[in-house]
């Protein structure tokens, strides 16, 4: 599953491809991608137009264009996007593709989706979903007082706080369980008893995540990233901290593991 460094790498890719570029051709005839959309709604939208801006909010990505339309792409679970030659034929999994013009240049940009749970919408505005997230991490929403405030107001466990994309866009749940491991915070742990220091630690270890995750993509330059977990997928492994076996619970619905050592539960009764 994308998470925000993923789709980051993917709207740097597009930026690259897309800004200052007039569209010429928009083809998608995936009616599931598009949807409530239609093909011939698509083309209507994006055909002539030139991209002002593309801009990344959580796990979605906004074309802004040149008469103020836009174009919202989120990857789902299996989506990619991929810049080729004009004259490439369709790529496996191809779903959609968008030929551009940026002065003398012609390049071909190509949406891939083996399991077409991704979205591609155009709009004369932003959409609702947009609209709904919570800040993004990488801009400027990772400020202690207003997280602190955020998680002060649900009693959810905090790794499932964490997730909901209207209080901060963009963690998913790699990200989450390394940076609650980081943070030595039980993902358990009550989202409203999370004291001041407890919620400076989850900043920093969510933004030691990012930073990390970003860093295996830029150095894997479009292929498969190295990376490198401290526990996400590595249950009944020893804790790099403290040598425990790492632990398995589910919550909301998500695998989860953690260390029951040295990642504190905050608001359990002493033993």
């Amino acid at each position: 599953m994308p998470e925000l460094p993923d789709v980051e790498m993917a709207r740097r890719l597009l930026d690259g491809a897309l800004r200052g570029a007039t569209v010429t051709r928009a083809d998608c005839d995936d009616r599931v991608l598009l949807r409530p959309e239609t093909p011939g709604a698509l083309a209507k939208q994006l055909v002539g137009r030139k991209v002002r801006a593309v801009e990344r909010r959580g796990k979605w990505v906004r074309v802004v264009l040149d008469d103020g339309g836009r174009l919202f792409s989120h990857l789902g679970m299996t989506g990619g996007w991929l810049v080729a030659k004009v004259d490439d034929p369709p790529a496996r999994f191809e779903r959609a593709r968008f030929d551009l013009t940026k002065g003398r240049a012609r390049r071909s940009l190509r949406y891939l989706d083996s399991r077409r749970f991704g979205r591609l919408i155009a709009a004369p505005d932003d959409i609702a979903s947009w609209c709904e997230l919570g800040p993004d991490p990488m801009e400027g929403g990772l400020d202690p007082s207003t997280l602190a405030a955020t998680l002060a107001r649900s009693r959810r466990p905090v790794k499932d706080a964490l997730m909901d994309q209207t209080f901060l866009a963009g963690i998913g749940n790699i990200l989450a369980t390394e940076g609650l491991w980081n943070a030595r915070i039980d993902p358990r742990s009550p989202s409203n008893l999370l004291d001041a220091k407890d919620v400076g630690n989850l900043v920093r270890g969510l933004r030691k995540a990012i930073d990390k995750q970003l860093t295996a993509r830029e150095k894997a330059d479009g292929g498969e990233p190295d990376d490198d977990f401290a526990a996400y997928g590595r249950v009944g492994k020893p804790c790099r901290r403290c040598r425990t076996l790492l632990s398995r619970i589910v919550l909301g619905g998500r695998t989860t593991t953690f260390c029951g050592h040295c990642q504190m539960r905050r608001g359990s009764k002493p033993t």
